[in-house]
């Protein structure tokens, strides 16, 4: 009786490891799919879901643009180039990019013969990532506290830009 206890035992044993072990297996076939799937479309993956993240957030569209302007602090003024804008915020390439949340006053040349000055705030930044991993230094601002008739003219330069492309 005691030897039918062993084969018992060795039995189970068994089975409790080729249960192990199949459990192991298909972690380890899950994780090298994930990952060869993760690879194979990630920058697909990526790109459309930081678009539709952004999307969501954004109330407005945006346009591309190549409108330089200046920005204003208490520290001085620097020279800055907008890439793209809408009517909520704006892409602004520089040098030296502001902290989060920093206020200031930016002065933006459309092809307007007048200038538009806005108050705007830094909503986000690249200035910490390495220089080989952007194209553009710069940072995204948001549009606050401005008059209507600033937010009107701004509307106005966007759609003469629109209409000007659009020919």
């Amino acid at each position: 009786m005691a030897f039918m206890d062993s084969n018992t035992l060795l039995s189970s044993m068994f089975i409790g490891a080729a249960i192990f072990v199949g459990f192991v297996l298909v972690w380890f076939l899950r994780i090298f799919y994930k990952k060869r799937m993760t690879s194979n479309h990630s920058g697909q993956i990526l790109v459309s879901s930081q678009s539709t993240s952004w999307e969501e957030k954004r109330k407005h569209p945006r346009v591309s643009v190549s409108w330089s302007a200046v920005i204003e602090t208490s520290g001085g003024s620097e020279q800055a180039q907008l890439k793209d804008i809408s009517l909520g915020g704006a892409f602004v390439v520089c040098q030296k990019p502001l902290s989060l949340s920093e206020k200031f006053c930016m002065t933006i040349s459309t092809e307007a013969p007048q200038a538009i000055r806005l108050n705007a705030e830094v909503v986000w930044s690249n200035v910490n990532v390495p220089a080989d991993r952007i194209i553009n230094r710069g940072m995204g601002v948001r549009f606050i506290d401005n008059s209507d008739e600033d937010r009107n003219r701004l509307n106005a330069a966007i759609k003469s830009h629109l209409d000007k492309a659009l020919r």
